[in-house]
């Protein structure tokens, strides 16, 4: 008796040890089949969002403002003046209505004749290279270079071959020069002298001529 409950005592104990050690290997191991796993740990990822300080540009557009110094505008003042009347008288000739001069370089003898038919102003001279040659005055067939240039009336200036020296004082004297600035006007018909562009004669109908030792103008 006292050794079958001797037996039981330790066959229960043996079965406590074992018991013990199972629970010992299922809590230090992993679970079991059937056995509940305990919480899930959820690992929280915190993302670090940096952002970068917003930088503003700011640009400052310089102007240089160019200043051009113009000069003031050129005027260039025209005076034209009224020519001076010369005294007719001073120049009249030997003939009746006849008055003559020259040019102040005595490179030109002019003259206004009033006493025939047909008023004429006009002037013997060196004629410019560029002068037309005109019929001749004893051969009407041939051309010839001019000896003077004339306006008659009504008649535009023109160049002409003249067999006489109309325009000398008839009686070979000397004529007075007309100085630069003046103008002597008989009748209609009026002539004066330009130190640059020569001596110029035209008339009331609105004709004349401008000539010099290089250039002409007739109209």
């Amino acid at each position: 008796m006292t050794y079958t409950v001797r037996a039981v005592r330790l066959f229960a104990a043996v079965a406590m040890v074992a018991g013990v050690a199972g629970c010992a290997r299922s809590v230090d191991g992993s679970p079991e089949t059937g056995a509940v796993a305990g919480p899930a740990t959820t690992s929280a990822t915190t993302s670090a969002v940096t952002t970068a300080p917003k930088t503003t540009t700011t640009t400052t557009r310089s102007t240089t403002g160019t200043t051009t110094a113009s000069a003031p505008p050129s005027t260039t003042k025209t005076t034209t003046s009224t020519p001076t009347p010369a005294d007719p008288q001073a120049f009249a000739g030997a003939a009746a209505g006849s008055y003559y001069f020259t040019t102040p370089s005595t490179k030109f003898h002019c003259a206004i004749l009033t006493g025939g038919d047909l008023p004429t102003a006009g002037c013997h001279g060196p004629m410019p290279a560029s002068a037309p040659k005109v019929p001749g005055a004893g051969a009407s067939g041939t051309a010839v270079t001019p000896n003077a240039i004339e306006v008659t009336g009504g008649r535009p200036g023109q160049f002409a071959s003249a067999g006489d020296p109309r325009f000398y004082p008839l009686d070979g004297s000397a004529a007075p020069a007309l100085s630069y600035g003046r103008a002597l006007q008989v009748n209609d018909l009026t002539c004066l002298v330009d130190e640059a562009a020569g001596v110029t004669c035209r008339s009331d109908a609105g004709h004349g001529f401008t000539l010099s030792d290089s250039a002409f103008r007739v109209w």
